[in-house]
């Protein structure tokens, strides 16, 4: 194994450990040298990778959103997905999103706890939520339905769709991390309900004036 081989398996392997070690035990509580321990590795060399662990959290932060794209395109492969049209994908993708609380209720709690962490390290423009990807790019799904649903005519033309889109994704995020904190309207109100009404608000907004949901 070259030394380039070796160094790209060791960032790996310590973006890994220490996602387990920070969904575990909080991003605060977990020490560097125990990610270095877990990871098989000395603390010099991890710093050798990550020269803060604030750059740590952002290399976690993306591996755990890397491994929720790949729990939503497994989703999304149990549906008739490609014979829909494009609002019946929308609906479909954004209650996929919604569903990753249920899979992994401590991952989302990590996803908040991250955002937090590097707001305080002053590093919050390093945020990662993927997704969304950017809208423009058309390479997400959620902008793939889109564009089939402009197509089809199942999509309001005359919607701010650029909006919607960043609305749909960062408001259904913002409450599946609120329900993980526990506050009391948490415990008062079915969270999937809750999940699915706004995901089909969302729906709705993108829908076309004579498509009906």
């Amino acid at each position: 194994m070259s030394l380039d081989e070796l160094k790209t398996q060791n960032i790996r392997t310590v973006t890994e450990k220490a996602l387990v070690c920070f969904i575990k035990n909080g991003i605060t509580n977990t020490k560097v040298s125990e990610i270095a321990k877990t990871a098989g590795l000395t603390e010099r060399s991890v710093y050798r990778y990550f020269p803060t662990k604030s750059d740590i959290v952002i290399s976690a932060a993306f591996c755990y959103w890397e491994r929720a794209k790949e729990y939503i395109a497994w989703e999304l492969d149990t549906h008739d997905y490609e014979h829909l049209s494009g609002i019946e994908q929308i609906s479909i993708i954004l209650k996929s999103y919604a569903n990753i609380l249920f899979i992994d209720p401590e991952g989302i709690r990590f996803s908040l706890d991250a955002e937090v962490a590097l707001f305080n390290a002053g590093k919050n423009d390093r945020v990662i939520n993927r997704p969304p990807d950017k809208f423009e790019e058309y390479t997400g799904p959620l902008s793939q339905a889109i564009v089939r649903g402009l197509s089809d005519g199942t999509v309001n033309p005359e919607a701010n769709i650029k909006q919607l889109y960043y609305n749909a994704y960062d408001s259904i995020l913002g409450l599946m991390q609120r329900l993980t904190v526990g506050v009391p309207s948490v415990r008062e109100l079915d969270a999937r309900e809750r999940l699915y009404a706004m995901c089909e608000m969302f729906t709705r907004a993108f829908a076309a004036k004579n498509v009906e949901i």
